[in-house]
């Protein structure tokens, strides 16, 4: 189930797209998510966490009102297979919530962001991992040398 999306970003800001209207980006909720309390083992993943997460967006979902998902890196990430894990666990959570609206995209940890958003880094292929499947999602970051389509907050 893909959905269309909700916002889009120009210049670094956050936009509804069904008016054209400016949204503040700090508005929205923020959802942190340890990695430890997803990825319990290598690909095994904490259902039940992932079940209350998404009953928390459904929730969302009807009072209208929106979040960015932030994932918390808690674990080693320095090594290639650390950050593919990292990558799979996220994405694993985007499958969990792929049909709750309320999720207007993720917070592209620093961890990732500190080697820029070129093809290859480990924010673009985090982005382009969740995009196949999820691409009405926007990111944001602290990076103030991220792409124009990413919020800066």
């Amino acid at each position: 189930m893909k959905l269309d999306p909700i916002f889009t970003v120009k210049n670094h800001k956050l936009f509804k797209i069904s008016d054209n209207s400016a949204v503040d980006a700090a508005a929205l909720k923020k959802i942190q998510i340890k990695w430890s309390e997803v990825e319990l083992a290598e690909e095994s993943y904490n259902e039940e966490y992932l079940a209350n997460l998404r009953e928390e967006l459904k929730a969302m979902d009807d009072a209208g009102t929106f979040a960015v998902l932030v994932p918390v890196v808690d674990k080693p990430l320095d090594s290639a297979e650390q950050i593919e894990a990292f990558i799979n666990t996220y994405n694993h959570t985007a499958r969990r919530v792929k049909d709750c609206v309320s999720v207007a995209g993720f917070v592209l940890p620093e961890e990732i962001t500190t080697k820029g958003f070129s093809e290859g880094t480990p924010a673009a292929d985090f982005m382009e991992t969740l995009a196949i499947k999820h691409a009405q999602y926007v990111y944001f970051t602290k990076n103030p040398n991220a792409p124009e389509n990413i919020v800066i907050i």
